[in-house]
């Protein structure tokens, strides 16, 4: 596929949040797991590290959507950065935080 088409990812969709929500909801993203996972096991669409980076769109009709990053820097390129993007560097393992493994503190949940 040519960086110039668009890749769907099939089974991951993005609403903008309801009227009613909160400042600090960005959006929803809801997953149909099997579509999903019949899309993941199809795509070629993973960088040398594994990932599968993707946008958040919007079509010219206002509608959202995600799509594959599948921009590929040219030799001697760098990717440009961006104020949201983090330079990846080599870090330590971090430790998976999540609120059922006794590690997650709630510091920073906005509510």
């Amino acid at each position: 596929m040519s960086n110039n088409e668009i890749e769907f990812v099939n089974g991951l969709y993005f609403q903008e949040p309801s009227e009613n929500a909160p400042q600090f909801v960005k959006g929803k993203l809801s997953i149909h797991r099997d579509k999903l996972l019949q899309w993941l096991n199809q795509t070629g669409a993973t960088n040398n590290q594994g990932y599968i980076n993707c946008d958040i769109k919007v079509a010219r009709s206002g509608k959202p959507y995600i799509a594959v990053d599948n921009w590929v820097p040219n030799k001697g390129q760098q990717q440009p950065h961006t104020p949201q993007q983090q330079p990846q560097t080599p870090t330590a393992p971090q430790q998976e935080i999540s609120a059922n493994s006794g590690n997650f503190d709630g510091g920073e949940v906005p509510f």
